[in-house]
Formats: structure tokens, C-alpha cells, sequence
């Protein structure tokens, strides 16, 4: 007959067991053989895994040839953006921007047989990116067929990019703006 006592140390010494083979395999075999050698070589040029900088963007979805020209307009979008005074809303659109950004008229240069329209479908892709569907309005008494309404409290900073080499240099804080 068993008492209380014998019980309870039967269990704690159950426990300690446990614990001390826990994760070991049953058909284990004692061996003599010694760990691995190490590479020096490697190791005096691996860096420490504290060390080591965020893992590359390896994903399928990331190894995309993305056109150059987008992401160009891309940045320059973003600097317009960031020029914006977040105390109230705003009215933008991608003439506005393409003529601030070149100094160029839309309308000398399709005035002179040439045409805009390349760069200015890039822009309201971007700009359709941030702002969802565009509206027409009037600014200033002038005719906008594509406006994006930018509302108040709105940072260029806080919204990720649209290009995926843009966005490698936001996830990194290193995009400016």
C-alpha cells in the first residue's frame, strides 16, 4: 500500500524526467563521433545574425521588370504631393503636376503638334493609386476633367508607393519624400 507521500514523489520525480529527455528520440544511440569542423574562412567573413541586415525581396511577385518612365513620374508625383499643405483639402490633377514638374504648358505643346498624353497617363496612375476614382471639376473657372481630391490631414509620407522599386526604398525609410 502505497501513501501520499510515495505518490507525489513518484510524480515530481516523473516530471523531472520529462523534462530532462524531453525531445529526445526514443532509438537514440550514444556516438563518439565529434561535431562538424567549422569553416574559418566562412566564418571571418559571415557577419553575426544580429548583425545582418532585412532579408531581400525574394518573392515571385517582386521580380518584375517595372517600366522606368512610371517610376520616374512616380517620385516626382510624391515631391508634388509632399508640397501640399495637409491643413486643408486639395483639387490635383496630372497636367497640373506634369507642368509644374516640367515647366512645360500641355497645351503649347499640343499647340505645336506634339503630344503629352504618355507622361500624362502615367501620372493619373499614380494619382489613381492614392486617391481612387477622379471627377471633373472647375479650378480657378477652368474646365478639369480628371481631378483627385486630396483631403485634409493627408501625408504623402504615410501611403506606400505604387512602383515595387519605390516601394523596396519605403519599407527601408530611405524614400524621400
Amino acid at each position: 500500500m502505497t501513501t501520499e507521500m510515495d505518490t507525489d514523489d513518484l510524480s515530481e520525480l516523473g516530471s523531472v524526467l520529462d523534462f530532462k529527455f524531453k525531445g529526445q528520440s526514443e532509438t537514440r544511440v550514444p556516438s563518439s563521433a565529434h561535431a562538424p569542423r567549422t569553416s574559418a574562412r566562412v566564418d571571418s567573413v559571415v557577419l553575426p545574425d544580429s548583425q545582418r541586415a532585412r532579408m531581400p525581396l525574394t518573392k515571385d511577385k517582386y521580380l518584375v521588370k517595372e517600366n522606368p518612365d512610371l517610376v520616374a513620374w512616380e517620385r516626382e508625383v510624391r515631391k508634388f504631393l509632399r508640397e501640399l499643405s495637409p491643413q486643408h483639402g486639395h483639387r490635383v490633377s496630372a497636367v497640373m503636376i506634369f507642368e509644374w514638374a516640367t515647366g512645360q504648358n500641355v497645351a503649347e505643346i499640343v499647340k505645336n503638334g506634339g503630344s503629352a498624353n504618355a507622361h500624362l497617363m502615367k501620372i493619373n496612375k499614380i494619382l489613381r493609386h492614392h486617391f481612387g476614382k477622379p471627377y471633373m471639376t472647375y479650378i480657378c473657372g477652368r474646365k478639369v476633367p480628371n481631378a483627385y481630391k486630396v483631403p485634409p490631414g493627408w501625408y504623402i509620407r504615410r501611403h506606400r508607393p505604387l512602383t515595387l522599386t519605390l516601394w523596396a526604398e519605403y519599407q527601408a525609410k530611405t524614400l524621400y519624400p
